[in-house]
């Protein structure tokens, strides 16, 4: 039935699922959207405001298993979001790092104390293993 439902390219208008938006009004995301509409024509609705309201959208979409439309768009309303919550100026990359060049000698390293095993550790002759196992 998903299969049916989601076909891509078919001819049928039966045979793919219908989208259907439901809006609660009682939402407390609905009461935001309205109160941050113009009371007047004249008046413009914000980006901001456009971009909750297409988020919003964008949400249903995926809620219902449906692919979003405008990637591009999606990204770059949610690239705006991450900038608004992170307090990201730009998204220019910063400048790279050199990192502290180390020395050509390597530490020494005092093994003795260490309780480690080894190969000596391993008594061989005493296994029952033939070439194959090894």
């Amino acid at each position: 039935m998903r299969a049916q439902a989601f076909t891509h390219g078919a001819n049928d208008a039966m045979m793919q699922a219908m989208r259907i938006v439901e809006i609660n009004p009682r939402h407390p995301f609905v009461h935001k959207l309205l109160n941050a509409c113009p009371k007047e024509d004249d008046d413009v609705v914000t980006d901001d405001t456009k971009d909750a309201a297409m988020m919003l959208y964008d949400m249903a979409l995926m809620s219902g298993g449906f692919p979003i439309a405008d990637n591009a768009g999606y990204s770059e309303r949610m690239t705006r979001v991450l900038k608004t919550m992170l307090d990201v100026s730009d998204v220019n990359l910063a400048d790279e790092v050199d990192p502290p060049e180390e020395e050509d000698e390597p530490e020494d390293v005092d093994t003795d104390d260490l309780d480690g095993l080894n190969m000596d550790d391993f008594d061989m002759d005493s296994l029952d293993l033939g070439e194959e196992d090894i």
